[in-house]
């Protein structure tokens, strides 16, 4: 969906690296800006420090998170 490689890792540093450095996937360094929508529940639901990690990567400007049901 997104054009990661296979050897990619699958943690939130790689994430990171994709979308703060591009280079690594063309389908998402084709876009000026990335706007990932998510759900609350699992990752966001509750306190989990893995969501407020990955709240952290998106600068906002060229990339952007948008967590759906906030209350």
């Amino acid at each position: 969906m997104c054009g990661l490689p296979e050897w990619f890792g699958r943690n939130l540093d790689a994430w990171s690296d994709t979308i703060e450095t591009r280079g690594i996937s063309e389908v998402i360094d084709s876009h000026d800006i990335l706007i990932v929508h998510v759900d609350r529940r699992s990752l966001f639901g509750g306190d989990r420090q893995e969501g407020h990690v990955l709240v952290g990567i998106f600068d906002g400007e060229q990339n952007r998170l948008v967590v759906h049901g906030m209350a």
